[in-house]
């Protein structure tokens, strides 16, 4: 009871904090039976979390035994799925033995449920496979040869894409790989050698894993993909085309990088100059990049702004009740996220249950102030409570438009005040797009 009704909870929260979650062959997951799922490991909490909305099925995960550093902390996370790990960096938590845990991990997939386990073991925010832990690996072989091979676990790669990950309105791609089993050849060589037989499925974890997620190996790469990335979809890869497009993107734009730095160093070169130079440009003259792609029709341009003026002008009043019965707590936690941790991974899920306490309590306390100041009963009392959570959504979509409007304006400036310049900076997106895209 407890777990369906904070995972309702949990599903509430990722959908208001993330603008797009998409799951990605999600047919992979409609099956009876025991599984291990693995999967990258970028977003801390937040990837547990992604892991039981993907799942109709309930979940058990392993988690590291700081977690459980007290007998309430241990009864609650044991109620929600998760099994507690010692991990050699972290020491040893009192009252929590691997032997045991790892016999609760035996039982579970014994009796058909689903394991989740993150085996690159530690979580940092980064388009990166990390080195894999082995022991996602042997719990796997050996709840198989404890059963004489007939358990037939399925192995569930899951790649964790985000876009954003640690902002409001970012994506998620959660994609699900195909499910495989444990080769009997692999079963007999654990028998005879478990070491070696634990790396070689970890082996085949990572090569799953690698086909989910798009890896990045150094954070320079991961820098000049994002400023690509930003150049040629306009929005630091927050394009309306969704997140498949902009994933699809990074995977396209990382194999360029892999090619060029192999065979044509000197083409590297010159997207790595490209690149900054536009970045620069761009941001100096306040105008997005995608703009560059469009074509500039004085009339048209100032009928749209003058409905997108209008549309500010009708729905200010409704921007305003929601900034003033919203900012609180949304400035709160903006203020309050940052000083608890500096490591942005756990960004994103300490700014929902964050969410989940302050939104509450601040739009209680004026549903009481206009309750007692106003006199509301009935309909009119309820309305206004149910009206709170969705213009405090608007006031932030209100904003994002605004800003969309001005960068619309510096666009129509430019193209009219310094036309060479502006031709010229679409010659160079257009060069960058080719080289990329081959367009």
């Amino acid at each position: 009871m407890l777990y369906r009704l904070l995972k309702a909870i949990v599903w509430l929260g990722v959908r208001l904090y993330y603008r797009e979650i998409k799951v990605v062959n999600k047919h992979y997951l409609d099956f009876e039976g025991p599984a291990v799922i693995i999967a990258n490991h970028p977003n801390t909490l937040m990837d547990a979390w992604m892991m039981g909305y993907a799942n109709r099925r309930r979940v058990f995960f392993m988690a590291k035994a700081t977690f459980f550093s007290s007998p309430f902390k241990r009864m609650l996370l044991g109620a929600l799925g998760m099994i507690p790990i010692n991990r050699k960096s972290d020491g040893v938590t009192k009252g929590v033995s691997n032997k045991d845990s790892f016999e609760a991990c035996y039982s579970l997939l014994e009796r058909g449920d689903i394991l989740v386990v993150f085996p690159e073991g530690t979580s940092y925010l980064e388009r990166k496979l990390r080195e894999l832990k082995s022991g996602t690996a042997r719990i796997a072989l050996e709840v198989e040869n404890r059963n004489q091979g007939t358990l037939n676990v399925k192995i569930i790669p899951i790649g964790l894409n985000y876009i954003d990950a640690s902002s409001y309105r970012g994506k998620v791609m959660i994609h699900v790989g195909k499910p495989f089993e444990i080769e009997d050849g692999l079963l007999t060589q654990y028998q005879q050698n478990q070491g070696q037989a634990a790396k070689a499925l970890t082996e085949q974890f990572r090569v799953a894993l690698s086909r989910v997620f798009v890896s990045l190996e150094t954070e320079e790469n991961e820098q000049l993909a994002e400023d690509i990335a930003y150049i040629l979809d306009g929005r630091k890869i927050r394009g309306k085309r969704g997140v498949s497009h902009s994933i699809g993107l990074f995977k396209s734009i990382n194999a360029k990088l892999d090619e060029f730095r192999l065979v044509a160093p000197y083409k590297l070169e010159e997207i790595q100059k490209l690149t900054k130079e536009l970045i620069r440009d761009l941001e100096g003259a306040g105008v997005r990049p995608d703009f560059l792609d469009r074509t500039y029709r004085s009339t048209m341009f100032s009928r749209q702004l003058i409905q997108s003026l209008l549309f500010l002008v009708i729905t200010f009043p409704v921007f305003v009740f929601g900034v003033v019965q919203s900012c609180l707590p949304y400035f709160s936690i903006g203020w309050i996220v940052p000083k608890i941790t500096k490591e942005e991974e756990y960004h994103a899920p300490l700014a929902i249950l964050l969410g989940f306490v302050l939104y509450p309590l601040t739009y209680a306390g004026f549903i009481l102030l206009v309750h007692y100041g106003f006199h509301l009963r009935g309909f009119w009392w309820v309305t206004y409570g149910v009206s709170l959570p969705f213009t405090g959504v608007f006031a932030h979509f209100y904003l994002r438009y605004k800003r969309h409007l001005g960068s619309k304006q510096r666009f129509a400036r430019m193209v009219r005040k310094r036309k060479e310049f502006f031709t010229e900076l679409k010659a160079r997106k257009e060069r960058l797009k080719s080289l990329i895209l081959g367009e």
